[in-house]
């Protein structure tokens, strides 16, 4: 299975999140939230945050269905880290905020 190691500078350019880009034995991709910036206060249970806890206990980004292709994958990771910077300013995680 094939695996990618990135950064990715959010959209507002404030925060840095660095993801695993893991190909699955499906097929499909996950990418595992090596690091983020803390939520300061805001809830941190996985429906607010849009991230699940693998067999292993890392996190990943929520997304059904699972991009099948790595460029898809990280297009969605980056929506994921911008809309969670909106989350962490306003408390609210709307991904069609992001403009």
């Amino acid at each position: 299975m094939r695996r990618h190691r990135c950064f990715y500078r959010t959209r507002c350019r404030r925060s840095d999140f660095e993801f695993s880009f893991e190909e699955q034995p499906d097929g499909s991709w996950r990418a595992y939230i090596l690091s983020q910036p803390p939520y300061r206060g805001r809830c941190e249970d996985e429906l607010e945050t849009h991230r699940l806890t693998g067999g292993d206990g890392r996190r990943y980004v929520c997304f059904y269905p699972s991009p099948s292709s790595l460029s898809d994958m990280k297009a969605v990771a980056a929506l994921w880290a911008d809309t969670t910077m909106i989350y962490i300013e306003t408390g609210v995680f709307t991904p069609s905020a992001v403009s």
